[in-house]
């Protein structure tokens, strides 16, 4: 029924089980009601629900308890009683409508015919999907209209039971809920039921029981309203039929003391007054022994012309003198508007006489109704004779048969008098108006749908806990746990290890960090998938060297920590083979064989007091150095390394420092050319003055490019130059040169950045070489032509810097749009002595010739190297044999000085 939304999105498939599981507990409850009805409250007025109902009710809730816990046989059992209640139904139907509660009876075989048959039919089969959602659309839909029609009497509805009419309603409305919930989660209950569903059933049931009391009191509080207006009527009526006798037998008194001759007209004259003084008396006839009337008085002279005194059942009552029926009913006068009853008296007029007086009582007046307006509009009638009941009420006096009344009134119950006189007549009771009774029926259906409302809202409270509770502890798995090695995470490693720390008599303890070597570029090349596997797979050798109980986490991205108290340098280092042994092992998990190494700092600490923090940033410190080592390897721990780091540490910060504060500054070394002698570029190159003393570049430029610190140095250098050039009229000639590094090739456009540069400064791009080296090209870009082009397209002149140090192809001598090659000072230092390296140096400077390009050598200390270089072909040189780097204004003079010499 509710394919088309998302129900998940809003309820568990938990929280529908409970919900389902509240709505059979209810069928069952009102089952067992309906049955404890049955057999103890037959004698209410009116019924509750009806044995057809309850026993449908207790199959419906019985088999469908039975499909979502798997009692198939029970489900059978019940889907087949349906189905017989239905054909018995079908063929015998119903003696009243009011059995089936108002509901057509065709809609009830229809229904049990269709919930037998989701019973009965396999329930994996797609006929079987089918039928569970019409059949749930169906209740459901039912179910509101019968609610809108109990709520708005205006609506066509079918007649229904005051107060089963407010839970129908309910029960079907909810039926059609669960069925859906059933079809669309596919409920079924696998292990126990929670205590929270636990106490939403007893609390629903509990809804129920508080309903079914407040029904059952108004019910039992209109039976005796009812029973207390009936014993009114027949304490009213016997009231006026003693009256008739005690006025009777007074007369009879009076009678007997008047003399045997007159007594005749006495009577005659007595029974006239009576007549005329009391409504009650109709009239009289005195009768003689041949029942022959010899006096009449009031309307029994009609009555007798109209023969209602000539039926030999009534002439053979007359002359029975010891019948104990004195009082009798006259049924030929109930046909007419005066019913009358018939009071006998027999009296002696003369010795050997006797008259038979018959008294004619108005039965109209003796039925005197109360005119209570307690309660619900009631309808009492006197079965005077059998299938004809009167009327007992004074201002309505009718007359009808009890198949007439039971059609046109439902619901009554009969009362039967103890006195003699009544000759087991019954009074019936009917009640002609239910509307104040279905007012009251709403009003208690609010407390079922509160109380449904109320469990949904406690399932809903207690399932979101529930979820709540588990996404807490999804979240400190998480926050706990790796989610792809499972092992545990820096934090939670932490917090584990600080309570493990050991006591002094425990030491010493071993901290292991272990770092992938490679492992990016296996992320890089076969995807992230790829990697995680092989982490997992790494994960799970290391634990099952380590052990269970080991304290082991996933540091970072490739990097594990394993800590071990009281563990020895001997048990740490022969660990550490053993993990490297297992890393080295090719993984398989991946699908193919992936190789990868490790390299492991291990630290012994033997102080009590370090945290574990520290422990392993020390042996991270380890790590590092073996790593240096080239990987695949382990390194303990020494004092030395850690005066390494801080050392790193401190030039870090204090060039920070510097950077910001503006401090560094640039140097240029001249660059001469072989045939003119003459400056014809510069070198800059940046120095950092620091506490006194020059600090090497070699100290801080790796450290720089390591955290990044090389962008902002290398932006505050090209600033410099091209102030400088900008500033100084006596560079106008010279070119100068900046060297690039490829941390600033890789993290940011770099020749965006000289475009713009050069815009603010206003200084020609030609004046300014770009030196890149061989790695500084490869690592920078993946098209190692495109940076090149770029800077040579921005204008500026290109060098390829300290080639012969890198990958030295010849082929990038012809492809790189470079202006310029620069020998390392590294082909100088045996140049002299060399032959072999005098030949390669040859042939790079050939070659460079052969294809246009310009080579300047590095590192001339000596004339005789100079000389050389010379022989050789080069065409610009640089080095201390020449000219110191020299910061700007010693630079200008050495300019002056040269022009000059």
């Amino acid at each position: 029924m509710f394919g088309q939304f998302k129900l998940q999105d809003s309820i568990s498939r938990s929280a529908a089980l409970a919900f389902y599981l509240i709505i059979a507990g209810f069928f069952i409850m009102v089952a067992l009601l309906g049955i404890i009805e049955q057999l103890f409250l037959n004698d209410l007025m009116l019924p509750i629900l009806s044995v057809t109902l309850v026993k449908i009710g207790a199959l419906l809730s019985l088999g469908f308890s039975a499909v979502v816990f798997q009692w198939h046989k029970l489900r059978v059992s019940s889907g087949l009683l349906l189905l017989l209640i239905a054909l018995h139904l079908s063929v015998n139907g119903v003696n009243h409508a009011h059995e089936l509660s108002g509901i057509p009876i065709l809609i009830i075989i229809v229904l049990s015919i269709l919930a037998a048959a989701c019973l009965l039919i396999p329930l994996q089969s797609r006929l079987s999907r089918l039928l569970w959602q019409s059949v749930a659309l169906i209740i459901f839909v039912y179910g509101c209209l019968l609610q809108l029609s109990l709520w708005f009497p205006f609506l066509p509805h079918s007649a229904q039971t005051p107060f089963s009419s407010s839970l129908i309603p309910v029960m079907f409305i909810t039926g059609g809920i669960a069925l859906a919930l059933r079809q669309h989660f596919k409920l079924s209950v696998t292990g126990g039921v929670t205590r929270s569903t636990v106490i939403a059933i007893i609390m629903f049931q509990a809804g129920y029981g508080v309903w079914f009391a407040l029904t059952l009191y108004d019910i039992k509080y209109e039976t005796h309203i009812a029973q207390q207006k009936t014993e009114r009527v027949i304490s009213g009526v016997r009231s006026q039929l003693t009256f008739a006798e005690t006025l009777l037998a007074s007369a009879n008194v009076r009678w007997q003391r008047i003399d045997s001759e007159q007594r005749l007209n006495f009577m005659s004259a007595d029974l006239a007054d009576m007549t005329t003084n009391y409504d009650l008396i109709h009239g009289a006839i005195i009768f003689d022994s041949e029942l022959q009337p010899r006096f009449m008085t009031g309307k029994a002279a009609a009555f007798y012309q109209q023969g209602l005194f000539n039926s030999s059942t009534l002439q053979n009552w007359l002359v029975q003198k010891d019948s104990d029926a004195q009082l009798g009913t006259n049924g030929r006068s109930l046909e007419t508007d005066e019913p009358f009853l018939m009071r006998k008296l027999y009296v002696s007029v003369a010795a050997d006489e006797i008259k038979t007086v018959l008294v004619l009582i108005n039965l109209q007046h003796a039925l005197m109704t109360d005119r209570s307006d307690k309660g619900a509009k009631l309808r009492i009638y006197l079965e005077v004779l059998p299938d004809v009941l009167l009327s007992v009420d004074e201002h309505v006096f009718s007359r009808a048969s009890f198949s007439e009344l039971t059609a046109k009134y439902r619901y009554y119950f009969k009362l039967t008098p103890d006195d003699q006189r009544w000759q087991d007549r019954h009074f019936y009771v009917f009640i002609s108006d239910i509307q104040a009774l279905q007012a009251r029926s709403r009003l208690h259906q609010v407390v079922l749908w509160v109380a449904l409302v109320f469990c949904c809202t406690f399932i809903l409270a207690a399932d979101r806990t529930r979820q709540l509770h588990r996404e807490k502890a999804k979240l400190v798995t998480l926050a706990k746990y790796d989610d792809i090695t499972g092992l545990l995470r820096r934090d939670a490693f932490y917090q584990a290890a600080e309570p493990r720390l050991p006591a002094e008599n425990a030491l010493p303890e071993a901290m292991i960090f272990i770092d992938l070597d490679g492992f990016k570029p296996i992320n890089d090349s076969f995807g992230h998938d790829v990697g995680d596997k092989l982490l997992t797979e790494i994960a799970n050798r290391i634990r099952l060297l380590v052990g269970e109980d080991t304290l082991l986490a996933r540091f970072s991205g490739d990097e594990f920590l394993v800590y071990l108290p009281g563990c020895h340098a001997l048990d740490a280092q022969h660990l550490a083979v053993s993990i490297l042994q297992s890393i080295a092992a090719p993984s398989t998990s991946t699908g193919f064989n992936v190789y990868v190494t490790a390299s492991i700092g291990i630290v012994i600490n033997t102080e009590t007091g370090k945290s574990s923090q520290l422990l392993t940033q020390l042996a991270d410190v380890a790590m590092s150095y073996a790593k240096q080592a080239g990987g695949n390897t382990y390194r303990f721990y020494q004092h030395v390394m850690a005066d390494d780091y801080r050392k790193i540490m401190a030039i870090r910060n204090r060039l920070q420092a510097a950077l910001d504060a503006n401090q560094l500054q640039v140097f240029y070394q001249p660059v001469i050319d072989f045939r003119s002698g003459q400056v014809v570029a510069l070198e800059s190159l940046v120095r950092w003055h620091d506490e006194g003393r020059y600090i090497s570049p070699a100290e801080f430029i790796p450290i720089a490019e390591q955290t990044g610190q090389i962008i902002q140095l290398g932006e505050q250098v090209t600033e410099i130059v091209l102030k400088d050039l900008r500033d100084q009229p006596e560079l106008a000639l010279l070119s100068a040169a900046i060297n690039v590094s490829s941390q600033q090739l890789r993290r940011y456009d770099y020749v965006c950045f000289l475009a713009q540069a050069f815009a603010r400064f206003d200084i020609p791009p030609q004046r300014i070489c770009i030196e890149l080296t061989e790695s500084a090209l490869l690592e920078g870009q993946t098209n190692a032509f495109l940076l090149p082009e770029r800077i040579k397209q921005l204008g500026c002149l290109l060098a390829l810097d300290d080639f012969g140090t890198g990958y030295s192809s010849l082929s990038y001598l012809y492809r790189l749009p470079a202006d310029s090659i620069k020998l390392d000072r590294s082909f100088t230092l045996d140049l002299l002595a060399d032959t072999k390296q005098r030949k390669i140096v040859e042939m790079i400077v050939s070659t460079c010739k052969e294809i246009g390009k310009t080579v300047v050598i590095e590192g001339v200390e000596t004339p005789e190297m100079a000389q050389l270089c010379r022989e050789l072909g080069c065409d610009r040189v640089q080095g201390y044999f020449y000219a110191r780097p020299m910061p700007l204004p010693e630079l200008l003079v050495f300019l002056r000085e040269q022009r000059l010499g």
